[in-house]
């Protein structure tokens, strides 16, 4: 696609609700020729459709069951310090044993309530998204327009995130405080796991194995942060989408403010 076409969708479609001269403008200003015979009217339901795109489609994505679990770019695993021991306790025939009998099940069981935990969280997203949307200046679209390919993901992250751990957790945590196995939740099991494998008494052993103590102990914190980084992912790849690939503009007016 032409540089100037890339500034133009970009333009139009992550500048506020403004009127038509300002559109010409902020155009006029870095040279985008906007000979394209659209209305205001077009020009604002096309920013709508396409800012609803860009975050519904991700939303309603993750928030289906396996929207994270299935999906391996952005499936949430345990901590990378519990992989690593579980990887060092498996690398002997006798700790493979005890993982096979004792741990595997567990381990299973543990991922899935975590992608679980986030699926349940991710339709907190939707509003938020919106408000954000909603409140972008002339400032924020100048940025945008100068930014990087996932300018606008990442003014959403910078707008929306806090607000996102705020919602997100405490869905997160009830989903993690649910009976899992032996009537204890992903919640407890983690715990107790986490404060055995750091107990001082330990250290010799974990420093024998090279193994790292594990920093994290609030899984429903490590969980929202995976979670979001997974939806901005998913944000950050349909932006490129819509700007770069003409079938992802899925009606009439994307297509024509796109297109043009």
């Amino acid at each position: 696609m032409k540089i100037r076409s890339v500034l133009l969708s970009l333009f139009v479609v992550f500048l506020p609700f403004q009127s038509c001269d300002v559109v010409q403008q902020v155009a006029n200003d870095y040279g985008i020729d906007t000979g394209t015979g659209l209305t205001e009217k077009e020009v604002i339901q096309g920013l709508k459709s396409a800012l609803e795109v860009g975050t519904n489609a991700s939303v309603q994505t993750l928030s289906k069951t396996d929207g994270y679990l299935k999906d391996a770019a952005i499936k949430i695993l345990l901590p990378s310090e519990i992989n690593s021991a579980i990887t060092q306790l498996k690398s002997t025939s006798a700790g493979r044993k005890i993982y096979d009998n004792l741990i595997k099940d567990i381990e299973e069981d543990m991922v899935i309530s975590l992608n679980r935990a986030a699926e349940n969280a991710a339709v907190k997203a939707k509003p938020i998204f919106v408000n954000a949307i909603k409140s972008m200046t002339i400032q924020d679209g100048f940025n945008i327009l100068k930014g990087q390919d996932d300018a606008a993901t990442l003014y959403l992250k910078n707008k929306t995130f806090n607000q996102l751990v705020d919602a997100f957790k405490p869905e997160i945590k009830t989903v993690l405080k649910k009976p899992l196995v032996f009537n204890k939740s992903s919640e407890a099991i983690y715990s107790q796991f986490v404060k055995s494998y750091n107990d001082v008494e330990r250290a010799d052993v974990i420093n024998a194995l090279k193994l790292s103590p594990i920093e994290e102990s609030d899984l429903s914190a490590f969980v929202t942060q995976r979670a979001l980084n997974g939806i901005f992912q998913k944000i950050a790849l349909k932006e490129k989408d819509i700007r770069e690939n003409p079938s992802a503009r899925i009606n009439d007016i994307l297509k024509k403010v796109f297109g043009s």
